[in-house]
C-alpha cells in the first residue's frame, strides 16, 4: 500500500486500527499525494497526524482544499497552522469548507 510511503510503522499501525483495511486501499494516491504536498507546502508540521485523525481530508480535490486553506488563514490570520496544530477540531471546518466548494465545481 502506497500510505508505507508516508507513515512510519507505528502510524500505520494506528492507521490500520483506526480505519478498514478496503477503505484504506480504496483511497486515490494521487490525490494524497497532491494534498498531501499541499499541506507541506503550507509548513502544516503535524501531517502525519492528519492522516491518522482526518483521513477524509485526502478524498477532496485539492484544488477545494486549497480553497478552503486560503479562506481559513484569511479569517485566522497568518499563523492559522499552529492554531490548527494546538486545535486539530479545526480541520473540521477546513474539511465542511472544501466539501461545500468540491458540491458547488461539481454543480457546474
Amino acid at each position: 500500500m502506497f500510505l508505507e510511503n508516508y507513515l512510519n510503522s507505528t502510524y500505520l499501525d494506528l492507521l490500520y486500527s483506526n480505519y478498514e483495511e478496503k477503505y484504506l486501499n480504496s483511497l486515490n494516491q494521487e490525490n494524497f499525494d497532491k494534498i498531501y504536498r499541499l499541506l507541506k507546502d503550507k509548513n502544516f508540521y503535524f501531517i502525519d497526524d492528519i492522516v491518522l485523525n482526518y483521513l477524509e481530508l485526502f478524498e477532496i480535490k485539492v484544488e477545494c482544499i486549497n480553497k478552503a486553506i486560503v479562506d481559513f488563514e484569511s479569517v485566522v490570520g497568518l499563523d492559522y497552522v499552529n492554531y490548527i496544530g494546538n486545535n486539530m477540531s479545526l480541520l473540521n471546518k477546513i474539511i465542511d469548507l472544501a466539501i461545500q466548494y468540491s458540491k458547488q465545481c461539481d454543480e457546474y
